[in-house]
């Protein structure tokens, strides 16, 4: 086991490579006292979604004719948003998005190259919702609380994932035939985000304060590939050891969620935030942080 604070920051090189992430926004420099009285500091990424900068607002206004094909795809994409939350995926057609918006199946292929297109589109948006709800529960924890950073926006996960099943769905189910080839591209898309935002705080809880995790020669080749690939392809900056720790708080997260909404437990256990909240208290504990746990209000009545 090693438990060394020896490990790689990261660059802006590095955060630059992430693929899909032009975008990104450095936020670093944090340093941390340890209980050893070292400072480290921890260099931190954390991917934001496209805001209007200096350049945009110098740009000529757009046509009347852009302006008519932006509000064209807006219309498309909340569509087909609307026949997902209403109707579930598998109702999601060309003709149906069309009926809804007031045009023809034809003419959406003006605006989308499929409809594999449209499923792409509306799902980043359902994605950067979903991350923005994130960021706001871990930007409303002091930066020093590392369990309560990491267990609000697992709580929001849980409470968006009940209120917008089919969304979920979407995002993190079984692919359905409406998303086709195009669901590699959706997994990629929240997979990259998602890693941004908990790889950020794992990021720093590492550097303020490292745990045991398995050396790299206690891996097997295979596992060591393929974390080292998922690093380079995050940029999550960790040793190996503290990103099989980070993936396996996300597995608990995923499976215990995804029992819920998809109510495979539900006959038998109809209450399952104390469950929930059990899954993440061992999961921070994991990280030296049970004490830190705190429970929702209301839990133990």
């Amino acid at each position: 086991m090693s438990g060394e604070a020896g490990h790689a920051t990261p660059s802006a090189s590095a955060a630059a490579a992430v693929p899909g992430q032009s975008n990104a926004a450095q936020r670093g420099g944090t340093q941390y006292i340890t209980g050893s009285g070292d400072v480290r500091t921890v260099n931190v990424f954390v991917v934001l979604r496209e805001r209007p900068g200096e350049d945009d607002r110098t740009m000529p206004a757009p046509t009347r004719r852009e302006r008519l094909r932006r509000q064209m795809s807006r219309d498309v994409r909340a569509a087909a948003r609307e026949v997902i939350t209403r109707q579930g995926v598998e109702a999601l057609t060309l003709a149906e998005i069309a009926r809804r918006v007031g045009v023809t199946p034809a003419a959406l292929y003006r605006h989308f190259a499929d409809l594999g297109d449209i499923v792409r589109r509306t799902a980043r948006d359902i994605v950067a919702e979903l991350t923005d709800q994130l960021r706001e529960a871990i930007e409303g924890e002091r930066e020093t609380d590392f369990a309560a950073r990491l267990i609000a926006p697992a709580r929001v996960f849980r409470h968006w994932a009940l209120a917008h099943r089919q969304e979920f769905r979407l995002l993190f189910g079984t692919p359905t035939v409406a998303a086709g080839v195009t669901h590699t591209d959706v997994t990629a898309e929240w997979v990259r985000h998602l890693a941004a935002l908990w790889g950020a705080e794992h990021m720093r809880l590492w550097a303020a304060r490292p745990y045991p995790i398995l050396a790299d020669e206690d891996l097997t080749p295979r596992m060591r590939r393929q974390i080292a690939d998922y690093r380079a392809a995050t940029g999550v900056q960790m040793p190996l050891g503290a990103l099989i720790v980070m993936l396996s708080c996300w597995r608990t997260l995923y499976g215990q969620v995804a029992l819920e909404v998809f109510e495979h437990l539900t006959p038998l256990v109809t209450d399952q935030e104390p469950m929930f909240e059990l899954l993440m208290q061992e999961s921070v504990t994991r990280m030296g942080l049970g004490a830190e746990y705190r429970p929702p209000d209301g839990l133990r009545a």
